[in-house]
């Protein structure tokens, strides 16, 4: 884990804490992992370089409210006839995926698709704060972003503070791969 992620971990189970506090936690979490243990001045660096997602007051660290997720919503609607939701609730800490398909459009298959042993949402979590889905545009179309292929998709992320939407056809965020592959992840099957 990062020390990044290690500080958003720490602040998500203790709440606002003062820097040196946070020192101390991510020493002790990741002792093992470094040479020399870091100094409360890294720890303000981290906090610094990323002021959109760390709110300081009264000498306090906590995570911006109107970045905290608390409930995702991804769709995808393919041009092959078939769709797929996930629904995740970072409060509850659990998730729905649905799969859906046009009964028109789909040729007999042999294929057994086995579900593999679903994520861990925390570690989706995190994976949401290095992804910025807050900076992501309200909407792609063919002439912005990338374009893989044939299909409208939607992805909603509340926070404790905001709502954010984007949706797009044919034309995708520069991230998304890396969102489709936290999402497989997660609930341990395909999603594109």
């Amino acid at each position: 884990m990062k020390v990044f992620e290690t500080i958003i971990s720490i602040l998500e189970d203790k709440g606002p804490m003062p820097i040196p506090a946070i020192c101390n936690e991510v020493n002790q979490m990741l002792f093992t992992n470094h040479d020399k243990l870091l100094l409360p001045s890294h720890i303000k660096s981290i906090v610094t370089r990323k002021k959109d997602l760390f709110r300081i007051q009264e000498g306090k660290i906590s995570i911006a409210p109107d970045k905290y997720p608390s409930y995702l919503v991804a769709v995808i609607d393919g041009e092959d006839g078939i769709s797929y939701q996930v629904n995740v609730n970072f409060i509850r800490k659990s998730f729905a995926f649905f799969e859906w398909r046009q009964k028109g459009k789909l040729e007999k298959s042999n294929v057994v698709i086995s579900p593999k042993k679903p994520g861990d949402i925390d570690v989706f979590k995190r994976e949401i704060f290095t992804m910025k889905l807050w900076e992501w545009l309200p909407s792609y179309g063919k002439s912005e972003g990338i374009t893989l292929g044939e299909k409208n998709w939607s992805v909603k992320l509340q926070t404790n503070g905001k709502i954010y939407i984007s949706e797009g056809t044919d034309s995708y965020p520069l991230n998304w791969d890396k969102f489709s592959k936290a999402i497989e992840k997660l609930i341990g099957t395909t999603f594109r």
